[in-house]
This record gives structure tokens, C-alpha cells and sequence, in this order.
């Protein structure tokens, strides 16, 4: 595995490659960077629910991070991260740094592992569209597997869409994110 902490005081980081970060020395040493880029990526809803300020880098429960350099310049592009769960990784959120080319590398990049066993995500809006309709992730659709992996959190199961049947999947559900209620579906391939 690549040290990040080398390739920092470098400034040089391998090119096109998504490295895990996972001493939390070297996530100390980036927090600036990732939060910029995580705060770019959600500014149109008015930032990241759980990434309020650079100190949340640091969450000792989001213990997966991924972060690529992909364009010309030496800096970090592109950051995505989640939990570890039972069930493998709860993807809970991404960062870029605005530019086209390196957001479709970074949302193909986050497809292809949500098609793998042990990655999933709980998406709805633009995400659904991008991981589901054009990235081609399968949903999760059966409600008992929903149930389980979101122990402790109160859903109303639809299972079609509830205003838009025609939405692919079948495992649609609404429950209370950041103090309002969201239909969401589950989509990867959790173990």
C-alpha cells in the first residue's frame, strides 16, 4: 500500500490511482483538502449532513477514505468515504474539486465498487441517477436485508417508488435524515 504521508510531503501523488487512507495521522494531515472537497461537491444542498467543518474529517465512525489525484495538477481531486459496517461499507458521501472530467471518473469509480459484494450506499435525487440509471448498480430491493442493515431506524417500506412507479427498483423506503424525511433506496451489493 502507497504511504499518503510520503506522497504529501512529496506533493506528488500517483497518478489516476485511488489510494486508502488509512492512518488517521495522514487523514489529519489532508482534512483541509478532503473538507474543500467535500464541501464543493454539496454546496447545492448547503453542504455534506455530517461534514460540517474540517475537525469532521476526523470522525473516528467514518473509517473509509478513498482519494485519488487525477488531473495535472499535484493536488488531491476527488475523495470518497463511508463506515464500516456488518454488511460491508456504508458509502456516506464523496468530495471533488469541480472539474467534469474528474467527477465522471470519480462517480464510474464509485459505480464499479458499489457492483462489488461489500459496498453499498442509500441514495435518491441526482445520486439515484448516477449510480442506478447510468451506473448501472443494482438496488436493494428486498425489505427484510433493508431492515437489517438499518437496525435501529425507523422506515415506512414502500417498495415501488411512492409518487414515481415507474423508478427502477423495488426497495423504496422514506425515513428522517437531519430533521425531515426522505425517500431513499439502497442500491449496491451488501455482504
Amino acid at each position: 500500500m502507497i504511504k499518503l504521508l510520503d506522497l504529501l510531503n512529496e506533493m506528488n501523488y500517483p497518478k489516476g490511482k485511488y489510494v486508502q487512507v488509512t492512518d488517521s495521522s495522514e487523514l489529519k494531515d489532508i482534512q483541509n483538502q478532503l473538507f474543500d472537497l467535500v464541501q464543493n461537491a454539496y454546496s447545492s444542498i448547503g453542504g455534506h449532513v455530517n461534514i460540517g467543518s474540517p475537525s469532521d474529517i476526523l470522525d473516528p465512525d467514518i473509517t473509509y477514505w478513498r482519494v485519488a489525484d487525477i488531473d495535472a495538477d499535484p493536488e488531491l481531486d476527488v475523495v470518497t468515504f463511508g463506515k464500516r459496517k456488518k454488511q460491508g461499507i456504508k458509502h456516506t458521501g464523496m468530495g471533488h474539486d469541480g472539474d467534469k472530467a474528474n467527477i465522471k471518473n470519480l462517480l464510474r469509480h464509485k459505480s464499479d465498487l458499489l457492483k462489488t459484494s461489500g459496498n453499498y450506499i442509500e441514495v435518491s435525487g441526482p445520486a439515484f441517477r448516477a449510480f442506478v440509471e447510468i451506473g448501472g448498480v443494482p438496488t436493494v430491493d428486498d425489505e427484510e436485508t433493508v431492515r437489517d442493515i438499518l437496525r435501529g431506524k425507523e422506515i415506512e417500506w414502500h417498495g415501488e417508488h411512492p409518487t414515481d412507479p415507474s423508478k427502477p427498483g423495488r426497495g423504496w423506503y422514506t425515513r428522517e435524515l437531519g430533521g425531515s424525511n426522505h425517500t431513499k433506496i439502497m442500491a449496491g451489493i451488501p455482504a
